[in-house]
């Protein structure tokens, strides 16, 4: 079926060449023949439109029988190729029906010979098929306009929430109350690493501040502030929490939205226990074009606070990528491991 209302303006489309044709008829003939091939023409030129229609998409957009878009919209010549040919094939059809059901006229009346006839159905076909395509185009147009301004409108609300997480971060008491407390800690027995400490931190507030707001940002950026940021948990936990890198090179000028390892880390340091004895190890890695990261289930046994098990951090990153890329991060539990899966984005989007 046509989609939409568009079964409407092909209809009235029709209806205008029936009606058209039955004048001519009218003119040429008995109103009994007039009648009789108006019979024929309606359902047929109604089905040859529905033709153009349905092999314009087939060709021009992806589907399950093709897999893959055939011929770019875009792309000049081989839309003509298409026209040309659904022009041709669709004025045989035409010809072998009305030769069919009209064989007795032998267009005795119409002064024009066979070649000439032929001539003015592949015209009327063109025209009719050009009709079609342009519509399309036009339809296909004012929908991306309608599309693009709806995504707009979600995105805006996105870097709302966007903006009020990273506040959230900027200004978390809890991030801060035990960061400064190492830093105190550390002053009174190790300056030189409390320095380090300090320095470490200030990387971590300013790459928040620089980019939390971008869409996407490289892998390599996102790794240098979790380094940072790493460097904070480890004077917290010590040898209770442990991370490994295993980055393709590659894979460096691929793009994530920013903050998104930070917010599986801080994930998996909220909803798992942390001891020397038993440490939280996570490996952050790329597969394909995904950056996984895991770590070993171990939940905490008390209860985590409702803020932290409401989960908003994660669906407010797969918002994002509803809104840049055609997949979502996954997140499952295999083998006493969690596993987030990322898609990287490539850098040329």
């Amino acid at each position: 079926m046509l989609k939409g209302g568009r079964v409407y303006i092909y209809g009235t489309f029709v209806l205008l060449i029936v009606f058209f044709n039955f004048i001519y008829e009218l003119e040429h003939t008995t109103l009994q023949e007039a009648i009789q091939e108006t019979i024929v023409i309606f359902p047929t030129t109604f089905l040859f439109i529905w033709i153009i229609y349905k092999v314009r998409e087939l060709l021009t957009t992806e589907n399950a029988l093709f897999k893959k878009r055939m011929i770019d919209p875009l792309n000049k010549i081989g839309v003509i190729t298409m026209i040309a040919s659904k022009t041709l094939v669709i004025s045989v059809l035409w010809e072998l029906i009305t030769f069919y059901f009209f064989e007795e006229d032998d267009d005795v009346d119409s002064g024009l010979s066979e070649s000439a006839l032929f001539l003015v159905v592949m015209v009327s076909v063109l025209i009719v098929t050009l009709f079609v395509y342009f519509f399309e185009n036009y339809l296909t147009v004012i929908e991306n306009r309608h599309k693009m301004k709806m995504e707009l409108s979600k995105h805006e609300s996105e870097k709302i929430i966007s903006k009020y997480l990273s506040l959230k971060k900027q200004l978390n008491p809890h991030f801060l109350f035990n960061s400064f407390n190492s830093l105190s800690a550390l002053i009174h027995t190790d300056a030189q690493k409390a320095d380090t400490f300090l320095q470490e931190l200030s990387n971590v507030y300013r790459y928040n501040l620089d980019y939390s707001e971008e869409l996407v940002v490289p892998v390599e950026k996102e790794l240098i502030f979790m380094k940072s940021y790493m460097e904070l948990q480890r004077i917290r936990f010590k040898e209770g929490i442990v991370i490994n890198y295993h980055i393709d090179a590659p894979k460096m000028n691929y793009l994530i939205p920013p903050m998104t390892l930070e917010l599986l880390v801080e994930n998996a340091i909220k909803h798992n226990s942390i001891t020397i004895e038993k440490p939280l190890i996570i490996n952050i890695v790329t597969e394909d074009d995904y950056i996984i990261a895991e770590n070993n289930f171990q939940p905490r046994k008390t209860p985590i606070g409702k803020e932290s098990s409401l989960g908003i951090g994660l669906k407010n990153l797969k918002n994002q990528y509803d809104l840049i890329h055609k997949e979502s991060p996954s997140f499952t539990i295999e083998n006493q491991k969690y596993i987030a899966k990322i898609p990287l984005i490539t850098p040329n989007l």
